[in-house]
C-alpha cells in the first residue's frame, strides 16, 4: 500500500486479499464513503491507543449493536495495515505458494473467478420457484 489515492475504499482488494464491500456488505450499505479512496478515509498520523492506524468512516445512519460488532472487525483487519503516506500505490501478484506472475497463472485466476460468478448465477436460477411451464432450457 502507497499513499491510498488511487486504491478504492471498498472495492478494490487491499486488505487480506478481500474486497470489503463483499465481506462488510451491511456496513457498505450504510456508508456514505461508498466511491471513497483509502486516502480520503483515513486521518494521516492519527494513532489510535493500542497503536493502530485512525480512520474516518462515515455512516448514513447510527448503527446497531451488532453493526458495531462488524465495524469493529473491519477496524481490526485495516488498522494494522502498513502503508506509506509518501510512496504511490502500485499492484502486486499475490500468488499461492509465493509464486511469481505468469500470464498463465493471471488467466487461470481470472477464469476461476468468473467460473465461481456463473456458478453463483446458476445456482441462484435453479433455485427460484418457477413454474414448470415457464421454464425454458437452452
Amino acid at each position: 500500500m502507497g499513499d491510498g489515492r488511487s486504491v478504492k475504499f471498498w472495492e478494490d482488494r487491499w486488505v487480506e486479499d478481500i474486497v470489503l464491500k463483499e465481506n462488510f456488505l451491511r456496513l457498505f450499505l450504510i456508508s456514505t464513503c461508498k466511491d471513497s479512496l483509502v486516502s480520503d478515509l483515513v486521518n494521516p498520523g492519527q494513532i489510535t491507543s493500542d497503536g493502530c492506524q485512525s480512520w474516518n468512516l462515515g455512516w448514513r445512519t447510527e448503527r446497531f449493536v451488532w453493526e458495531k460488532c462488524i465495524e469493529e472487525q473491519l477496524l481490526d483487519k485495516i488498522s494494522k495495515i502498513q502503508w506509506n503516506s509518501e510512496g504511490k500505490d502500485r499492484l502486486t501478484w499475490v500468488g499461492k505458494d509465493e509464486q511469481k506472475y505468469t500470464v498463465k497463472l493471471g488467466c487461470s485466476v481470472l477464469s476461476k473467478e468468473d467460473a465461481m460468478q456463473s456458478f453463483k448465477v446458476f445456482q441462484l436460477l435453479w433455485s427460484l420457484k418457477i413454474p414448470p411451464s415457464t421454464v425454458v432450457c437452452a
